[in-house]
């Protein structure tokens, strides 16, 4: 009896020494291969591979705060001029003067409506106006007043009787047609001989809405570009015929649509070269067209593309040289950025990126030389406006 139960402690201790509790488990290896560094190291490394950002202080040479926010800004190459508006005040600058210490700059303000377009004729030193309440352009021109120099305004304008407001007036250089558009989806486009301030021209595009208008090379083409991806062409066929009242000869004006540039997309925005042998169009399909102009605007060719991540606000195209192959510079603005690209015949690559130029969205560009008079000048140089109300001028 006593061996049986000893045997059967035996077996318990032997059953407890089995089964009772196990040792406590090691904890695993960690697997070196796994690489996980903090997340304030990643930004480190993030940071490290950012580019520094570029000084834009030594590419600026000037900046003249002349508006309360830019709305309209134009640059003539004939007379070298920049008009420029904001709502209320309108404002005229020769560029020689502007690069002066102390620029010489005519400005007339606008007391009992407000401005939505400027435009200007060189030949004859006319500025056009378009009012937005009364749907009407004024003149005006620089007279010498009590010994002054000042904008003074004519006794003159046109009604342009429109449904809605007035959204772009353009002249030609020698003065004789003045061409308006209409906002929404008012159509049609208004041609006025200046001089009599009378209606000549009248027709619809039967777009969507008219977008920007500009007056070819010839000064006898009309561009518009509306909502259709195209830009119309609108030709003046200019004869004289002798008035036997006034017994002078008259100019006489038929107008046709020749054709549309395809652009295949929506024009944001296009420039005349300033040899005004090709023309740059911004397209909301992220790209910068170049079209060459084969000495009639309505037959242009596309000529090369510039492809970016963004929809440019403005560009300009400046041709340094074109003897067979295209050479030169394209400025584009991007919000408030200027990107400056070097055109080297169908290639294209970055040349120069002015972040923050200005502290409101870029409204023109335009590149020019440093002195326009002296052939062998290189230098050039970039002349921007923005809806912060300035204009600024950089070296290229």
């Amino acid at each position: 009896m006593l061996s049986l139960i000893i045997g059967g402690i035996l077996l318990i201790l032997a059953l407890y020494i089995f089964f009772g509790p196990q040792k406590s488990e090691q904890k695993p290896k960690e697997n070196k291969n796994i690489k996980n560094p903090p997340i304030e190291k990643e930004k480190e490394i993030k940071k490290e591979k950012e580019e520094p950002k570029i000084d834009i202080s030594k590419y600026l040479i000037k900046t003249i705060k002349e508006c309360n926010g830019m709305s309209k800004c134009y640059f003539y190459k004939k007379g070298h001029l920049i008009l420029f508006c904001d709502e209320r005040k309108l404002s005229l600058c020769h560029l020689k003067s502007f690069l002066n210490e102390s620029p010489k700059i005519y400005s007339k303000t606008i007391e009992k409506d407000l401005i939505v377009d400027i435009c200007l004729s060189p030949e004859k030193k006319t500025i056009f106006c378009a009012n937005k309440n009364s749907k009407s352009i004024l003149y005006y021109i620089l007279d010498k007043v009590d010994g002054k120099i000042k904008l003074v305004k004519l006794d003159k304008s046109i009604i342009c009787n429109r449904p809605y407001e007035i959204r772009s007036i353009v002249c030609n250089e020698s003065g004789t047609l003045l061409c308006s558009i209409g906002t929404n989806d008012d159509t049609e486009i208004q041609i006025f001989d200046p001089i009599s301030s009378e209606i000549k021209f009248k027709e619809s595009t039967s777009a969507i809405q008219n977008l920007q208008m500009l007056m070819g090379p010839n000064d006898t083409d009309l561009l518009i570009s509306t909502f259709m991806n195209d830009i119309s062409v609108l030709n003046f066929e200019k004869s004289d015929k002798f008035n036997n009242e006034t017994k002078k000869y008259e100019n006489i004006y038929k107008f046709k649509r020749t054709s549309s540039i395809p652009v295949k997309a929506k024009p944001l925005f296009y420039a005349l070269s300033n040899n005004e042998k090709f023309f740059v169009v911004a397209c909301d399909d992220n790209s910068v067209k170049i079209f060459r102009n084969y000495g009639n605007i309505s037959e242009s060719k596309i000529y090369t593309k510039i492809n970016l991540d963004f929809d440019p606000n403005c560009v300009c195209l400046f041709v340094d040289d074109f003897d067979g192959k295209l050479e030169g510079y394209c400025a584009i603005g991007k919000d408030n950025d200027i990107l400056i690209y070097k055109i080297q015949d169908e290639n294209s690559q970055i040349y120069l990126e002015l972040s923050e130029a200005h502290n409101g969205n870029i409204l023109s560009l335009y590149i020019t030389k440093e002195n326009e008079n002296d052939k062998k000048c290189k230098e050039l140089i970039l002349i921007s406006a923005g809806k912060d109300g300035r204009i600024k001028i950089w070296k290229i």
